[in-house]
């Protein structure tokens, strides 16, 4: 169902079975045991701010061609790459939220897409989820969680996971992995052939925006009989390893690719300091939720977009 009026709803309840799913509205938790997990994991006392927290640090691992400041706002236009990298970042206050609504619905106009805002429990101001309300948006969707996990936990829990899906590959078949500095042609092909259409469509766009990243960043390529199967990035900043770009070309996927590659990555950002990794899993994506939640991943919020249709249908 959706919370309309709320800053954040996120349609259809998901399965309570899930361990991955994040809470709806930080106000509403009451567990105070999911918390405690989360500070031993993150060092953060507070779910409020490690949620801000983890919203900057994406809005640096994967930022947009272009944007436009308006007050606590970014409005963010990557040529059609990601909602993510298409949506407003509704991180902070405006000082008027009627006409930042109106601001936003211009600039997207100019670049030819539909006005969306990328919605979290910790977007500002209170009241947004009203206005877009009002403002004939559509409810939510993409509902998309957000997790944290101890880099030493993980590691420690991967040979465990290689040894159950050691029964899936053929005797004396290994997965193999390499690294780059930059994405290559093959690790593109098998991003966009494993579901990630920014490198499909909108490859152009993509590759501009990773060359845009300032920080350290690694490219990491699964293959199974010397033929590439998986594809993740990585990108450090600080202590934190921010794990993006996971894809398995289907016919692979359950073989061991997707674990070998986040070996590689965390592995890789130990060396540079990191301690914490985060990362986007979809609610709809079922098998990397279930192996993130072996490897000790916490979910600690969900965000989801609200996008105004061409034709907007406004409230009675």
């Amino acid at each position: 169902m959706s919370a309309r009026g709320d800053a954040v709803s996120f349609g259809r309840e998901p399965a309570a079975t899930d361990p991955l799913v994040a809470p709806r509205r930080f106000t509403d938790l009451t567990d105070p045991a999911a918390d405690a997990a989360l500070t031993h994991t993150t060092g953060f006392t507070d779910r409020t701010a490690l949620a801000a927290h983890l919203e900057v640090l994406a809005f640096r691992g994967w930022p947009a061609l272009h944007t436009r400041t308006l007050d606590g706002w970014v409005l963010r236009d990557s040529a059609g790459a990601t909602r993510r990298g298409n949506s407003v970042w509704t991180y902070g206050d405006v000082a008027d939220l009627a006409a930042a609504i109106a601001d936003a619905e211009e600039f997207y106009a100019r670049a030819g897409r539909p006005s969306t805002f990328q919605l979290t429990p910790v977007s500002r101001p209170e009241g947004l989820g009203t206005a877009l309300d009002t403002a004939g948006y559509d409810d939510d969707s993409g509902p998309t969680d957000v997790c944290v996990a101890d880099l030493t936990v993980l590691i420690a829990s991967i040979p465990g996971l290689a040894e159950h899906t050691a029964g899936r590959t053929r005797p004396g078949t290994a997965v193999r992995t390499s690294r780059d500095d930059a994405p290559g042609r093959s690790w593109l092909d098998v991003g966009a052939a494993g579901g990630m259409s920014m490198f499909g469509p909108h490859r152009q766009a993509s590759v501009a925006i990773l060359s845009r990243i300032a920080l350290p960043a690694v490219y990491v390529t699964a293959a199974l009989d010397g033929r590439p199967v998986g594809v993740g990035r990585g990108v450090v900043d600080g202590e934190w390893l921010g794990i993006y770009s996971m894809a398995t070309l289907p016919a692979a996927r359950g073989r061991g690719a997707a674990t070998a590659v986040l070996t590689a990555l965390a592995r890789w950002s130990v060396a540079l300091g990191a301690r914490r990794a985060y990362l986007q899993v979809e609610e709809r994506s079922a098998a990397a939720r279930r192996l993130y939640a072996a490897l000790g991943f916490l979910p600690v919020y969900r965000y989801t977009y609200r996008r105004r249709p061409a034709t907007p249908v406004r409230p009675a």
